[in-house]
């Protein structure tokens, strides 16, 4: 379930848990003050380690910035 900003106009931002099919909340849970929702920078996704996924990307020199070659074909084709 994805978690959603909020600023609440009297206390201040809190983060909610909600569907992605729930409507945007229009109440503070706290104080029952008007909120609006807030548009983050979303999250990332970073292989770490030595797993083969976390180093193989498939160019001479590739994008990812390994320094050895793999099987793949090269980021976006």
């Amino acid at each position: 379930m994805p978690t959603y900003d909020y600023a609440c106009e009297s206390c201040g931002e809190f983060e909610l848990q909600q569907s992605i099919i729930e409507p945007a909340r229009k109440t503070c849970p706290r104080c029952g003050g008007p909120v609006r929702r807030l548009i983050s920078g979303g999250t990332g996704f970073i292989l770490k380690g030595s797993s083969s996924a976390a180093l193989d990307c498939g160019h001479e020199k590739p994008c990812c910035g390994r320094e050895t070659r793999c099987d793949k074909p090269p980021c976006g084709k």
